[in-house]
């Protein structure tokens, strides 16, 4: 293995630079969606709901950098570039976990908020006004799909276990949706 620490100080400027344009947008991203979120009042929130593809974009960033890492330090004569890109791997893995932290669903006591973690916009349901929901199982979560009237797609999430039965606790309470249960087929 060899380490050249003089390119590897530039390679951490050029990070530092990068992470600190990468994180800049995505606070300002979470600053715009915490507005947006301050405007929905769906009453009080019970239950927050991570997207499980998170975790799954996450240890497949942590293996590319552990693949990269390995190579940077395998080269003989590394470049600002070969230490760079595993640096920004990590800067990535960071960025995405923030944003997962900060963009979850949310079951709440009047309907619920879905926050897509990169696509799309901040989406409100009001249990009120939801009559289908579609509860397709995978491998160990639950797709669950919301419609309001006139029959439109209002939006999605993936649930586990626990906070399908929430959810399901929630609509029998609030309100006279109808709750399918699709084969994944």
């Amino acid at each position: 293995m060899y380490f050249d620490k003089i390119i590897f100080l530039y390679a951490l400027y050029v990070a530092f630079a990068y992470g600190m344009l990468a994180l800049g947008a995505t606070y300002f991203r979470n600053a715009l969606d915490a507005s947006q979120r301050a405007e929905i009042s769906m009453g009080e929130t019970f239950l927050f709901v991570v997207n499980p593809l998170t975790y799954l974009l996450l240890g497949a960033i942590f293996f590319l950098f552990c693949i990269f890492a390995f190579i940077a330090l395998n080269i003989s004569t590394p470049t600002v570039l070969s230490y760079v890109f595993p640096l920004a791997l990590f800067i990535n893995a960071v960025q995405v976990l923030y944003r997962a932290s900060e963009q979850r669903a949310e079951l709440c006591t009047k309907g619920l908020i879905i926050r897509p973690i990169f696509l799309g916009e901040t989406t409100s349901v009001a249990y009120e006004n939801m009559i289908r929901v579609e509860i397709t199982p995978t491998i160990s979560w639950f797709k669950c799909q919301f419609y309001v009237l006139p029959f439109d797609f209002a939006g999605q999430c993936l649930l586990n276990e626990e906070q399908k039965n929430k959810l399901i606790s929630a609509l029998n309470g609030t309100s006279l949706c109808e709750v399918r249960f699709l084969s994944n087929g």
